[in-house]
């Protein structure tokens, strides 16, 4: 609609133009070839109403595609309308004893200047033609009144006979270009959208998504691709890729946006889900259809996947970033891999401390009492819930405190991602440790810090100073 609404409104200021142009060579030529002719109030009504469309066309031109398409039709049928009843006054009361011929030009010409339904058409036409007739009717004998309802006849048939052959024009031209837009938009390999498209396709969706409404966007990344154009060859690389693209279509709802991002990395976009389970599932199951592709050798192919779920006013840029760090968690951890998230949208509008530790124990619940008074501290219970909240704040994350447990495992991946993604390498980490076991293996990891877990506070407090710089 909204390509119709502007070819209107372009018609529109067109006809505004040129209407203007030719009105006033007519006046002007009339004076000379017409004897007796002379410039009536009728024949400057025209004035006004092209005056105020003026400044209408000013303010649709300035708000291109941003008016209504119930705005659009009020605007154009309006005009036109209007342009018809003084065509049809000029018709009557200016040559009385003439035939009319203006109003039936124009009606012929309507179909050219303004799509819209054919009954429409008949309707809006019928209307501004029983004004002339009525006209007529009052202000000619019977037999004038016979000849422009002859000639009204012969203007409606002809202008709903040209209303039906112009539509059906356009509309054969509109599904070419539609269908030449739908093809420029997909990937010739993968048939799912290319990376601008996919990218106007998010944007486009981003834009209009209301902030109570839950979304959730997936990237997935296949699994040593390089090996498999190096080994296998490019063609079997080419069509693992379509094959991934056919996947991708079966597998998600079709209202859903799904992209190749480039190389082996695709997009999918999936509104109005809210549901951290039914994601997880959707992503798994992909997995495993993504592992049954045989490529006619021994590599197995595999997936690592990143997905979130996120609400609110995030942005595309944000959503994507947070699912691309989502990604990288299932690299690290071993391919083949899922990781999903569930994002709040709390505004953190100050520097912040994140304190990752089991327990919300009593020498955290002093950090928190402490240091609240120059961060804003926020509490992480194990190594996924650290990640997803740096991924979530990193630009007011300052500082990042982690209990380290080798026994249990907590803390280790946590600070190992840190340190290996270059996004969030520059954080400072104080590995908080109560072995010396847990010592060596802090240093292993290149924590910025570490603390042992009975020092004092002040200690904490000092280390935090000296990091992060306040």
């Amino acid at each position: 609609m909204d390509t119709i609404d502007d070819n209107n409104l372009y018609m529109l200021r067109k006809s505004c133009m040129y209407i203007s142009i030719v009105y006033i060579f007519m006046l002007t030529i009339s004076g000379f070839l017409l004897d007796n002719f002379h410039v009536s109030l009728i024949h400057l009504s025209p004035v006004p109403l092209l005056v105020i469309y003026l400044f209408i066309n000013i303010y649709t031109l300035k708000n291109k595609g941003q008016i209504s398409t119930a705005k659009t039709a009020a605007i154009c049928c309006t005009f036109y309308f209007f342009l018809g009843v003084i065509l049809a006054a000029i018709d009557i009361f200016e040559a009385p004893a003439g035939q009319a011929i203006w109003l039936p030009i124009a009606v012929i010409a309507l179909p050219m200047l303004f799509i819209d339904r054919t009954y429409k058409y008949c309707f809006e036409e019928a209307v501004v033609l029983s004004i002339l007739l009525i006209f007529s009717y009052i202000a000619k004998p019977i037999d004038g009144f016979i000849r422009d309802l002859y000639i009204s006849i012969c203007a409606y048939v002809i202008s709903f006979i040209s209303a039906r052959i112009i539509l059906e024009m356009r509309a054969r031209e509109t599904l070419s270009m539609k269908e030449v837009t739908r093809l420029s938009a997909l990937d010739k390999l993968t048939h799912v959208l290319n990376k601008n498209a996919l990218i106007e396709h998010m944007d486009c969706y981003f834009e209009k998504k209301k902030p109570e409404e839950s979304c959730a966007m997936c990237v997935i990344d296949l699994d040593d691709f390089k090996y498999v154009n190096d080994n296998l060859g490019h063609s079997t690389g080419d069509m693992l890729l379509e094959r991934v693209g056919q996947l991708l279509i079966e597998n998600f709802r079709a209202y859903d946006i799904v992209g190749r991002y480039g190389g082996d990395e695709f997009v999918v976009v999936m509104p109005r889900m809210s549901d951290e389970n039914i994601l997880h599932s959707r992503c798994t199951a992909l997995q495993m259809f993504i592992g049954d592709i045989n490529l006619g050798g021994e590599h197995r192919v595999t997936a690592s996947i990143g997905a979130v779920i996120g609400s609110g006013d995030l942005k595309r840029e944000t959503i994507f970033s947070l699912a691309d760090d989502a990604l990288y968690k299932s690299k690290i951890i071993g391919k083949n891999c899922c990781t999903t998230w569930v994002i709040e949208d709390d505004i953190v509008d100050r520097d912040s401390l994140l304190i990752m530790s089991k327990e919300k124990h009593e020498a955290v619940a002093r950090l928190f009492e402490e240091e609240g008074k120059r961060f804003h501290v926020i509490h992480a219970a194990n190594d996924d819930e650290a990640l997803r909240v740096v991924s979530r704040y990193h630009d007011q994350i300052k500082i990042i405190m982690i209990e380290l447990d080798i026994d249990e495992g907590l803390g280790v991946f946590a600070i190992k991602y840190l340190k290996q993604r270059e996004s969030f390498a520059k954080i400072p980490v104080i590995a908080v440790v109560n072995t010396k076991k847990a010592e060596a293996y802090a240093k292993e990891l290149k924590a910025d810090d570490i603390l042992a877990m009975d020092l004092p506070d002040e200690e904490f407090h000092n280390a935090v100073t000296r990091l992060s710089g306040r």
